[in-house]
């Protein structure tokens, strides 16, 4: 009976050594194993094109329509420059034409001898420049064309002003349209390219916009003043004299 139970003990106690040999070879099998490297998420080269041509932050005005900006990117880097072609001049009642002619001087040099006030818009700068006569007045940070919406170059002579108009253009089928109310202290200089305030974004001193030459709301408003201080605080439009007519040169 005695040997019985031993034998049973002994058989017991084999058992459970075995399992815990067992046990512990298979902890020592997993620590040995190397770990799964977790997986990644694919990425994707250029994921982020087209965020560096966004307006800066706050783009109250703007959209998040990254693929139209990745298109107008490729555009910027395959498009050739295209030039802005100055129309035949067509002489009219007024003193300067909307397409630009005029009987007036446009003569930079002789508009610093007489003591003209007149405008020089460097685009290589980003600058404007107020003049009278010869003696510089004040200077602003602008943004003008983009590449593939150029700025037009040339001497020109004051059209047309305004206080305040909704400007607006593009394509809505190709997703291009804009319509931007109050536009403010607006100098058209040659057909629809002007002078004007801008508050859809503060990037001056970086070409942004369609064409127009664009100032902060308060530098355009000065330079209204200055330009046309015969301005009565009338609204609407009103086309220049010979008086008023200031002349603006714009170059690279």
């Amino acid at each position: 009976m005695i040997t019985r139970t031993r034998t049973v003990s002994l058989a017991l106690g084999l058992l459970c050594g075995l399992c815990l040999l067992a046990l512990g070879n298979t902890h020592t099998a997993s620590a040995a194993e190397p770990l799964e490297p977790l997986p990644q998420l694919p990425t994707t080269e250029g994921a982020q094109d087209g965020l560096d041509l966004l307006p800066p932050i706050p783009f109250t005005s703007a959209t998040l329509d990254l693929p139209r900006i990745r298109q107008e990117r490729e555009l910027l880097l395959e498009t050739p420059i295209p030039q802005p072609q100055i129309e035949e001049a067509v002489h009219d009642d007024y003193a300067v034409s909307f397409n630009g002619a005029t009987e007036l001087h446009l003569d930079v040099g002789r508009a610093r001898i007489e003591g003209d006030r007149w405008i020089e818009v460097n685009l290589s700068e980003q600058t404007l420049y107020a003049w009278d006569g010869d003696q510089l007045v004040n200077q602003f940070l602008i943004s003008s064309g983009i590449r593939i919406y150029p700025t037009v170059t040339g001497v020109f002579r004051m059209w047309a002003r305004t206080p305040s108009q909704t400007m607006s253009g593009g394509d809505v089928a190709a997703g291009t349209y804009y319509s931007l109310p109050n536009v403010q202290w607006v100098q058209y200089f040659y057909a629809e390219y002007a002078l004007h305030g801008t508050y859809w974004h503060d990037n001056f001193g970086t070409p942004m916009s369609h064409g127009c030459v664009n100032l902060t709301i308060e530098d355009a408003e000065w330079l209204f003043h200055w330009a046309y201080p015969e301005w009565n605080g009338a609204g609407g439009w009103m086309r220049t004299t010979e008086n008023d007519a200031t002349l603006v040169w714009v170059h690279d």
